[in-house]
């Protein structure tokens, strides 16, 4: 892991902020919050061949996300056969302080991207998932951020309400693909638990990612582009405390 020494990365939040019409519109779509050892209804994704999906229990000893993911998901068809998902499609890995992510393109399925959630404290359990695609009738926009493409796609999932204060933001478009994590519980870092709004990149085997901690939020910022494009992007976000977090208003 290495430290990246720029500081006060939140500036000029934008407090009392709500988001635009066109965010409403994209965050709740595709959400789906999950448990162990159930069986997903994908009727509300169409395709032609997946049927379902399997979440297993993680064994003990499993040390990755990446594993985890792997290990617990099986898709079914309709012909009666299953298949895991595969490291080869992983698109971003992250783990930071007991939460994990793993973003990754999904095979046969007509939404192509999914993006799984894990808390490490509990024996990898997986708290939810996203599954989403290109809508036919994009809603892509700006978000007031420093994005690598101005005009990306908004999803959004909150655990807030649960005993893991977790909330998930998407931006994607056919190519890239970005998530920023918001909790204040998470396990210790590196002994700091204080106030430290410095980004610090992290080494990802999958991706690039960093985080920083600020107003007593863990912030974490990740997905498949450049660490320039990441630092741009994190030093465009408002303070945790705006209503409207992670985005701005456009103006």
């Amino acid at each position: 892991m290495r430290r990246i020494g720029i500081v006060c990365v939140l500036m000029l939040g934008l407090a009392g902020c709500t988001p635009s019409e066109e965010t409403k519109a994209v965050e709740k779509a595709g959400v789906e919050e999950v448990e162990q050892e159930g069986v997903i209804d994908e009727s509300q994704f169409p395709d032609v061949d997946v049927t379902g999906t399997t979440i297993a229990e993680v064994q003990p000893g499993t040390e990755r996300v990446s594993d985890a993911v792997v290990e617990q998901i099986t898709l079914q068809y309709e012909d009666g056969s299953t298949r895991h998902l595969s490291k080869d499609h992983i698109i971003t890995e992250t783990m930071v302080g007991g939460i994990g992510l793993v973003a990754m393109t999904v095979p046969d399925r007509e939404n192509p991207f999914g993006v799984f959630i894990h808390d490490e404290r509990n024996g990898w359990a997986q708290r939810g998932m996203q599954r989403f695609g290109i809508p036919e009738t994009s809603s892509a926009f700006a978000h007031g951020l420093d994005l690598p493409n101005k005009e990306m796609e908004a999803i959004s999932a909150d655990y807030s309400g649960s005993d893991w204060p977790v909330k998930l933001w998407t931006l994607y478009d056919e190519t890239r693909l970005i998530s920023i994590i918001a909790t204040d519980s998470f396990t210790e870092l590196e002994g700091e638990m204080s106030e430290q709004p410095e980004p610090y990149v992290l080494e990802q085997s999958y991706g690039n990612g960093l985080y920083y901690l600020t107003q007593g939020k863990l912030i974490i910022v990740t997905g498949n582009i450049s660490e320039e494009e990441l630092l741009a992007l994190a030093d465009s976000l408002p303070e945790p405390s705006s209503v409207s977090f992670p985005f701005r208003d456009s103006e």
